[in-house]
């Protein structure tokens, strides 16, 4: 449904006059005391009286909850590059993000229930959990990467009539392993590598190898789920939480802490789901923001404003994420 730039100049904190060709995404806006919103109707834009958001994108120029999540990617991404082809996209990263945060309250829910479970129930579930995480996030590397490549190709056009020729010539892949993987197997953390192969500028090439490394394991992790049927066998139920060994794959080159550690063979599962999810947020991140830093995107829709993510198990999202600052890993009591 669309409607003319004339409607959409009744919302007063859009900046239609730069609006362009790109998809204005009618969210929620918290004005500090208020909800607003408009609607459209038709090829009209109303404005609806709402009293709250249960779920999904708002702007606003400081979270209304603590548990609504400010991520710059997504922020950038609806702020200065929302065209039709990119939106789609970004749409299912940001579902994405929300349902990790669902899968974590799941597996919060499975620990705390799992007396009520049949023996050996409750580990399967957090297999299982588990399992689905790790697709997540690797699909949300496929889906950036995708984004990445449909703006470098449709949206970009470079000064330098050399550095053009090679960026129409040279192709960039639409998902990660075939950028960042040489026939799917050797990983390339060279930057003058990638950036000759894709004819990149440095700085983007240099964020593509950092990245590598982490894609490479998380692929493996996945693939080892989709072809082999089960990535975590070993999944252990303890009193303070799930544990894992962290001398068994793929845990064994985790940099485990001292308070990570359930025993001296077991640690907590929760670290290493931190590492992971956070990873996958920051390379989202580095990359756009090296992105931006070359190319001039078009002006903020919303300027002073910022674009939040709300969910329902965003506090669970965010406990786990805590953890890499030094939060407890544990949803039980420590034993004395």
């Amino acid at each position: 449904m669309s409607v003319s730039k004339e409607e959409l100049q009744q919302i007063p904190h859009l900046n239609v006059a730069v609006l362009g060709d790109r998809v204005v995404n009618l969210m929620a806006l918290w004005d500090g005391e208020r909800w607003h919103s408009w609607v459209p109707v038709g090829n009209k834009v109303v404005k609806m009286q709402m009293v709250d958001v249960s779920q999904g994108l708002y702007l606003a120029k400081a979270a209304v909850r603590p548990a609504d999540l400010f991520i710059p990617f997504v922020d950038v991404m609806w702020q200065r590059a929302s065209w039709p082809e990119i939106v789609p996209l970004l749409s299912a990263i940001c579902d994405d993000f929300r349902n990790m945060g669902t899968s974590i309250a799941k597996l919060r829910h499975v620990f705390q229930t799992r007396h009520l479970l049949a023996a050996g129930a409750a580990r399967e579930f957090a297999a299982t959990e588990l399992e689905y995480l790790v697709i997540l996030a690797r699909t949300i590397f496929d889906l950036l990467q995708e984004m990445m490549s449909k703006i470098w190709h449709q949206r970009i056009r470079l000064n330098n009539p050399a550095a053009e020729a090679l960026r129409k010539e040279r192709k960039l892949p639409e998902t990660f392993s075939s950028l960042c993987l040489e026939e799917k197997r050797r990983i390339r953390t060279a930057a003058e590598e990638i950036e000759t192969r894709f004819a990149l500028p440095r700085v983007m090439a240099e964020q593509y190898a950092a990245a590598a490394p982490f894609f490479f394991k998380l692929r493996r992790v996945r693939d080892s789920i989709v072809h082999s049927g089960r990535a975590f066998d070993l999944i252990f139920e303890t009193e303070r939480g799930f544990c894992v060994s962290p001398k068994s794959a793929p845990f064994s080159d985790f940099k485990w802490q001292t308070h990570h550690s359930y025993n001296e063979n077991l640690v907590s599962l929760l670290p290493w789901v931190s590492n992971m999810i956070l990873q996958t947020i920051g390379t989202c991140t580095a990359l756009m923001s090296a992105f931006a830093s070359l190319i001039s995107l078009p002006e903020e829709l919303a300027p002073g404003y910022r674009v939040f993510v709300r969910g329902p198990n965003n506090d669970s999202l965010i406990e786990v994420l805590k953890i890499q600052d030094g939060a407890s890993p544990w949803w039980g009591p420590s034993v004395s």
